[in-house]
């Protein structure tokens, strides 16, 4: 599977970001610089980044730690991050390493920018 990374933005309220395929050493960055972007993004000024982890196939220890950069990061300009939808490799790791109890993680895209 390749890898893709989109942002979807919505005006003043949230910006949801769609992650396909592996997020490694290689891809973590390429995620990193879309949540930056979505949540720098003057137009949206949005005050809620959701990574949609639907589709993707693994995920590293660079992976996690760029996404707890992340959070951090966000938390600083008040902006809330959230995990929509994790695949079941994100599920895996996220429960082995403690990072589900890290992260609001929401069940679907839809309850994620809802909230």
């Amino acid at each position: 599977m390749d890898f893709d990374v989109s942002i979807e933005e919505h005006a003043e309220a949230y910006s949801v970001i769609a992650v396909r395929g592996e997020v490694d050493l290689h891809t973590a960055p390429k995620v990193q610089y879309a949540i930056e972007r979505a949540a720098a993004n003057e137009s949206a000024a949005a005050a809620v980044v959701v990574v949609d982890m639907s589709s993707i196939t693994f995920i590293d220890s660079t992976a996690l730690s760029m996404l707890a950069r992340a959070k951090r990061s966000l938390d600083e300009q008040s902006i809330s991050f959230r995990i929509a939808e994790p695949s079941s490799p994100v599920e895996r790791i996220f429960s082995v390493t403690g990072f589900r109890d890290y992260f609001d993680i929401f069940e679907s895209r839809e309850e994620a920018v809802a909230r």
